[in-house]
């Protein structure tokens, strides 16, 4: 948490503030509450201090008698001749030495064969009342946990809720045992309910102590314990801590539904980074979208809109709502993600594109080109720029089959199709690639030695696509899209068909050497010496096979980088 977790007392109980008085004897002056679990006496703590009772230790002493009287019968000590005066009254207390060594006798040992006796055994009123004076004279924490276990039966829920912290106070986790761990556990699901119950581990799991005593006994927890509580240290563990990678996504999702089920002001009361914490994790693709719009509805516009996490999980939202076609709540929150920063562009990029012209999912960036064969678009479920290609109506079925075609290529260098359709009788394929159409105009579009590294990255994807088996009617540039200083990708397959790999390898040489003449400035020969030159010259100007082209383009390339 952030170093103030909540306590483990429901919220909004509170204990009431102790009184202050001027004169703490008077006797009109109100006693302040007592514990709801008693303090270990120092009588039974320690025999240290001098060897003679003060007025005070004699006086909590025979407490602690009237106690051990009362309960003599269940108890069953085992008592010398000085020892049982002083239980039945015959005796005044007064020696430290005495009195400590009598109340040391009642031990773990003693109290729980006492309360397996009848009546304690059927009586959990009068077991509580035994067990609230056998923790006045021991720390044993098996006892103070009977009394916890004891106290959810018949104690109001603020009071158990009460002792409970009390008894966690005291606790020292590192020594605990599974199975002790379990009882407290078993206590924590009888005294608290859905979101008290979640904030009670939450403040639990804060204290380093409690985590490692959790985690190493979690193979040994009874299964219904577990399976109130694995799942809370899940999300504990992805929120604060270092997630374990064996942890299954069903466990997370059943713990963000604890934790979601409280009411909203219980949620928003959480600490700013507890509340971002688990808004991401409930927009992680594994969690139920139920949980997700639980959770963004509680908390997104809680968060600070300065910084970059509102932006950054308003996005989140915002996209996740687009992949499930809800376009009219994503625009909400785009559009309360602009008014209040107004420098986040991506929420404006978005909400243009909702309400841009679209082909199915795709919103067109401007109207399909007029020179070219590509379209820019944004596709709306991936939030990414997309290259649009569109045909005649009657197209239709050619352009189903060559995008099927293209996905099912699978290479490198071919952009992958991310949606394709018919839309207001538009044929249409969307393609992701880097970059932009590779347009030419009649002037030398680049120096020779990128010219020729990206004549031979045309050449190898036309050999890939032809040992492929498929072949394009050309290699016109604007086929591909080109991101400085050297990407080429192949996006538009338009006219693609399938042939024999040799016969799609023949098809596509004379396209390859006609492309990278194109490429390739003629003027920029110069540079190279003679013997390169004259090797790039022939190899351009007599087309053979493919494998020749790549290997001459690369080896020129590679010594005209280096003039």
């Amino acid at each position: 948490m952030d170093g103030t977790p909540p306590s483990p007392r429901p919220p909004g109980r509170r204990r009431r503030p102790r009184r202050r008085h001027g004169g703490g004897n008077h006797p009109s002056a109100p006693r302040p509450p007592t514990a709801v679990v008693p303090e270990v006496s120092r009588l039974a703590a320690t025999p240290s201090g001098s060897d003679r009772l003060d007025v005070a230790e004699v006086a909590e002493m025979k407490e602690h008698l009237a106690f051990l009287r009362r309960h003599k019968d269940l108890l069953r000590l085992k008592l010398n001749a000085a020892e049982d005066l002083l239980v039945n009254g015959q005796r005044e207390p007064s020696e430290r030495g005495v009195c400590h060594h009598l109340l040391a006798k009642v031990d773990r040992g003693v109290i729980e064969a006492a309360v397996q006796r009848e009546p304690l055994r059927s009586d959990p009123s009068a077991r509580a009342r035994m067990l609230a004076g056998a923790i006045r004279l021991t720390a044993d924490v098996g006892v103070l946990l009977a009394y916890l276990e004891t106290l959810a039966q018949v104690r109001s829920r603020a009071e158990a809720a009460e002792a409970f912290a009390e008894v966690v106070r005291r606790i020292d986790f590192e020594s605990l045992s599974s199975t002790r761990l379990a009882r407290l556990l078993q206590v924590l699901i009888a005294t608290f309910v859905d979101h008290e119950r979640v904030q009670v581990l939450f403040s639990l799991l804060a204290t380093a102590p409690f985590r490692r005593a959790f985690d190493a006994a979690a193979a040994a927890l009874p299964p219904e314990v577990a399976d109130a509580f694995a799942p809370l240290r899940s999300v504990h563990r992805r929120l604060l801590e270092e997630p374990s990678a064996a942890e299954a996504p069903a466990l997370l999702a059943r713990g963000m539904e604890q934790v979601l089920s409280a009411p909203d002001p219980v949620l928003r009361a959480y600490p700013e980074d507890v509340r971002a914490g688990l808004l991401e994790l409930a927009l992680r693709p594994e969690i139920p979208s139920a949980l997700s719009d639980r959770a963004a509805g509680a908390l997104l516009a809680t968060l600070p809109r300065e910084g970059r996490t509102y932006p950054r999980l308003a996005l989140r939202r915002a996209a996740q709502l687009l992949e499930r076609h809800a376009d009219d709540r994503a625009r909400d929150v785009l559009d309360g993600l602009h008014r209040t920063r107004p420098d986040v562009h991506a929420a404006a990029r978005w909400h243009a594109a909702l309400e841009a012209r679209r082909l199915g999912r795709v919103a067109l960036a401007g109207e399909l080109p007029a020179h070219g064969r590509l379209a820019p678009g944004f596709w709306l479920d991936g939030q990414r720029p997309v290259w649009l290609r569109t045909a005649a109506a009657p197209e239709a079925e050619r352009l189903v089959a060559e995008a099927r075609l293209q996905g099912a290529l699978a290479l490198p260098a071919i952009a992958p199709v991310v949606e394709h359709g018919v839309a207001s009788a538009i044929p249409y394929v969307a393609v992701s690639g880097p970059g932009r159409p590779l347009l030419l105009d009649a002037a030398p579009p680049f120096e020779l030695a990128r010219g020729l590294l990206l004549a031979a990255a045309a050449a190898r994807i036309l050999r890939a696509l032809a040992l492929a088996g498929a072949t394009l009617p050309d290699a016109a540039p604007e086929r591909f899209l080109y991101g400085p200083p050297s990407t080429l990708v192949l996006a538009d397959l338009d006219g693609v068909e399938q042939h024999a790999a040799a016969d799609a390898a023949a098809l596509h040489a004379p396209l390859a050497f006609a492309l990278a003449r194109v490429l390739v400035p003629s003027g920029g020969a110069g540079a190279l010496a003679p013997e390169m030159a004259n090797a790039l010259a022939r190899t351009l100007a007599e087309p053979r096979e493919l494998c020749d082209l790549i290997s001459v383009l690369d080896r020129v390339a590679l010594r005209a980088g280096r003039a």
